[in-house]
């Protein structure tokens, strides 16, 4: 097998667990957002940044607008997995700047993009 044949099946199967292991986190992403729509209403917002890892912020709130789950997504790869958001549980929206001040900046943007009206 000369070097050219090596290296095409290297992109391949690295090409291969790129579409698996992408397929696991939209997998555990969707499993996350079915469990948390039944708690309540449902808010997505993420960050716009192309060159920073990305973070994507779900928060599921009740009808008295009480954020009764949260759950967040960071990272610039495929390895990133929902973790929960304890710092704005139970938190009323419009949330207040104490609650805010106590996130990163940009698990600040996400959660101001999931409750902005556009």
């Amino acid at each position: 097998m000369d070097a050219t044949n090596t290296l095409i099946i290297c992109a391949v199967i690295a090409w291969g667990l790129q579409i698996i292991t992408g397929f696991l986190q939209m997998r555990a992403f969707n499993r996350m957002l079915q469990t948390m729509s039944l708690k309540g209403s449902v808010k997505i917002g993420k960050t716009s940044s192309r060159w920073k890892p990305r973070t994507l912020v779900v928060l599921a709130h009740n009808a008295d607008n009480v954020i009764v789950d949260a759950s967040i997504m960071k990272g610039l790869t495929i390895f990133a997995r929902p973790k929960a958001l304890s710092a704005v549980l139970h938190a009323r929206i419009p949330l207040s700047e104490k609650v805010l001040s106590e996130l990163d900046a940009s698990t600040r943007e996400a959660i101001t993009c999931a409750l902005s009206t556009k």
